[in-house]
């Protein structure tokens, strides 16, 4: 399903107003210059009129009133009223009498014989009359219709042009002021996708735009709620967790003097008890996992290696009664700014689950190093051991609590990757899991943020 772009939606609906608003203001403006370009064709053809009677002054003084002449207008003066306005015909009438026209006037007797504005003719004529009483004259100038429209178009092409260019520019100005205006959305949304599980503490309504007030107040609502179950469900835990060990530890000495009074080999209770001690480790390892959720990582500068070291030096006894030894290779100091306790957690969780899977008589290899990704300096442990591995399709999985790889239960707890990939989580790390490249066997990375040497 494809996600909506909020941006997008309201520059879509602002967008479809600036266009119905645009549309409505280009009908007005077309409806308002097309009735002033006919206003000022009109005017235009009152001045060729008076233009004509202009010429013909010379004639008519030279005239006596009752005796007007046929040709009041000489081949000058027509080619004078041609250059000044070249589509338009002319026609002169004395007592509804034609004396004088124009060689592009309309045949026949459509010409209007009265003053005033008229359209007449096929072609779409727009006349004019002026009524001259004095000579009994009738000065007539006409248009076609499709040349004042041909004038017209091209002024709303010169126009045009420059408004498109002037929504072009305010469709983007919009975008951009768009972005712009929802930018705390984004920065928003990037503050949350940066937050941790266990980062639930509330947002500064101060540090965002008030329309986003009540947005912040939800999200702060719901990170308290959310606080508080998880806050519940680690009391239960912890407390379960509590409850349960003083029973098993009781459980474990009665069947010890069970065992004793009724004279039983140690072969027989060894099951039970080793039952028992499972419950007790896996008690233990619930707790430690409710205490994890709890805890707020700290900030101390230390060398991993040292730490690394003494957490072998304290497993070394067991690891020698199973049989199994530690190899650790170091390329050098590698400090880090980071919870130590945390960072121990994960190494224990790790090297105890590589001592239950290695065989008798396998080593536990432990190395340290550096390496750069996305030019970030990153701290590398391995832990390696020559057990059965895990396959690549359940590496997922073994994070999960409780998962065992092929469901086989009675080999470990199902918590110790678990515990693991939460201590490193809080401590801004991450743990992979990838097959030995010399052989069969299981090996376990921690990838934490380094301090440059």
């Amino acid at each position: 399903m494809r996600l909506r772009s909020l941006t997008a939606a309201v520059y879509i609906r602002m967008l479809l107003v600036l266009i119905a608003l645009g549309s409505a203001a280009g009908g007005i403006a077309y409806v308002m210059a097309r009735a002033n370009v006919d206003r000022a064709s009109d005017g235009s053809l009152r001045v060729s009129a008076n233009m004509l009677y202009a010429l013909m002054q010379e004639e008519l003084s030279e005239s006596a009133d009752a005796h007007v002449p046929d040709s009041l207008l000489s081949a000058e003066d027509k080619l004078a009223f041609r250059t000044g306005a070249r589509q338009r015909m002319f026609a002169v009438f004395r007592n509804g009498t034609e004396i004088v026209r124009s060689e592009n006037a309309p045949p026949g007797g459509g010409i209007p014989r009265d003053p005033g504005f008229h359209t007449f003719g096929r072609e779409g004529w727009r006349s004019y009359g002026m009524d001259i009483p004095r000579h009994g004259l009738l000065i007539v100038v006409g248009e076609r219709r499709a040349d004042i429209d041909r004038g017209f178009t091209n002024l709303i092409y010169d126009i045009v042009f420059p408004v498109e260019l002037l929504v072009l520019f305010c469709v983007f100005l919009l975008w951009t002021m768009l972005r712009d205006g929802l930018s705390d959305m984004r920065r928003l949304n990037r503050q949350l996708d940066c937050r941790s599980f266990h980062d639930l503490d509330p947002l500064d309504p101060a540090q965002w735009s008030r329309e986003l007030g009540g947005l912040i107040g939800t999200l702060n609502t719901l990170f308290e709620r959310v606080r508080s179950g998880i806050e519940q469900e680690q009391a239960f835990t912890d407390a379960a967790a509590h409850q349960l060990r003083t029973p098993l530890a009781a459980i474990r000495m009665h069947a010890e003097l069970l065992g004793r009074t009724v004279g039983l080999p140690h072969a027989r209770m060894l099951p039970l008890l080793q039952s028992i001690d499972q419950a007790r480790a896996l008690t233990d390892r619930m707790l430690l996992l409710a205490r994890l959720d709890a805890t707020t990582a700290s900030r101390t500068r230390f060398d991993v290696a040292d730490l690394v070291a003494a957490l072998l030096a304290r497993q070394a006894l067991l690891a020698a009664r199973s049989g199994i030894a530690f190899s650790f290779d170091s390329d050098g100091p590698a400090i880090v700014d980071s919870d130590p306790a945390l960072l121990e957690t994960a190494l224990s969780a790790l090297v105890e689950n590589a001592m239950i899977h290695a065989a008798a008589g396998g080593i536990v290899e432990i190395r340290l190093g550096t390496l750069r990704r996305n030019t970030a300096r990153l701290l590398r442990i391995d832990i390696s051991d020559r057990g059965p591995g895990i396959p690549e399709d359940s590496r997922t999985d073994v994070f999960r609590r409780f998962h065992q790889v092929g469901g086989a239960p009675g080999v470990g707890t199902g918590l110790g990757l678990a515990i693991a990939a939460r201590a490193v989580e809080r401590i801004g790390g991450r743990i992979e899991l990838s097959g030995r490249d010399d052989g069969p066997g299981l090996m376990a990375s921690i990838l934490m943020p380094c301090m440059s040497p």
